[in-house]
Parts: structure tokens; C-alpha cells; sequence
């Protein structure tokens, strides 16, 4: 599932939903750091499960709602007069880098990624909105939060952002 995670949970209609970042890994090993077991490419010796980064929901029962992959490839930073430059050098995505996601009384996920982006992931697994802060390789693994305000508040490249019009 990750590294490090505190699950979000979702209450709605009488229940709960249980979200989550799954990040299935493929260079970096994983908690047995045994490549018998567990190999470094996972996407060459697993080609049916490969390195893929996910958020998950799941019901009560533990079963998956929906999911919704990151599937961007592209690394990208923003420039001094604030352009946009990107490379497209992961070809599995890029990693949720969050230890929680932060969920909205409309259901909506927020979660940050690897790839610098704060997505917004609508009930049923779609992206609702994405927005890019800043490329975020080898950041600290960081909680979303919603604040009374309605806003949504994280963190990127050591900046407090504050996203979001609130209520």
C-alpha cells in the first residue's frame, strides 16, 4: 500500500469507505529488500501486476469501490517567470507521496503526487482536478488537510500552498 499511510475515511449513506494511497512500486525494493522475494523490477518479473500508483476506496467489507490511477509521465517544474517545462521520463507514473488523503463532505479525494500535482479524485474514481505545484521527488511524505475554511492546505518544494475558493 506504501511505505507510510493513514487512511482516509469516507462516511456516507449509513457507511463508511476506507481511501487510501496503493503504491505498487517497481525500482525502489519494498519492506523485505529480499529480490527473490521481492525484485526490484516489478514490472519485468510481474508483468500482470506491474509498478502502478494508485488511490483506492473500499467498502466496509474491504472491497474496492473504485480506483483511480496517476498516470502521468511527464516531470515538470516550474521556471522563475512561472512557465511550465516538462520531460516525460517515468513511464509507470509517479508515486502518491502523502501519509493521508484528505476527503470533502462531497466525497472528493485529495491526495499529492510525486509528480508535483495536488488531484482532486471525485467518488467513482474520476480525476476531478488537478493542479500542479512543483515537481516533488524525494519529498517528505506530507498529509492534505482541509482547513473550517473549505480550503484545501499542503505542502510542496518546503511552501505552505493553500488551494481552493473554500465554502
Amino acid at each position: 500500500m506504501g511505505w507510510d499511510t493513514t487512511d482516509g475515511i469516507y462516511i456516507h449513506d449509513g457507511i463508511y469507505s476506507i481511501v487510501f494511497k496503493e503504491n505498487h512500486y517497481g525500482d525502489v525494493g519494498s519492506y523485505c529488500n529480499n529480490d527473490d522475494i521481492c525484485p526490484p523490477d516489478r514490472t519485468a518479473t510481474y508483468p500482470s501486476n506491474p509498478e502502478a500508483y494508485f488511490v483506492t476506496q473500499l467498502n466496509p467489507s474491504l472491497v474496492p469501490e473504485w480506483q483511480w490511477q496517476n498516470t502521468n509521465t511527464e516531470s515538470c517544474v516550474r521556471n522563475p517567470d512561472n512557465s511550465i517545462s516538462c520531460v516525460s521520463d517515468h513511464p509507470n507514473g509517479f508515486e502518491f507521496c502523502v501519509n493521508h488523503v484528505a476527503i470533502d463532505a462531497n466525497g472528493v479525494v485529495y491526495a499529492n503526487s510525486e509528480d508535483g500535482n495536488l488531484h482532486a479524485i471525485a467518488q467513482g474514481g474520476a480525476l476531478a482536478h488537478g493542479l500542479f505545484l512543483n515537481l516533488s521527488l524525494g519529498a517528505a511524505y506530507t498529509p492534505v488537510s482541509i482547513g473550517p475554511d473549505g480550503k484545501i492546505y499542503t505542502q510542496n518544494f518546503g511552501h505552505l500552498i493553500v488551494a481552493g475558493a473554500g465554502p
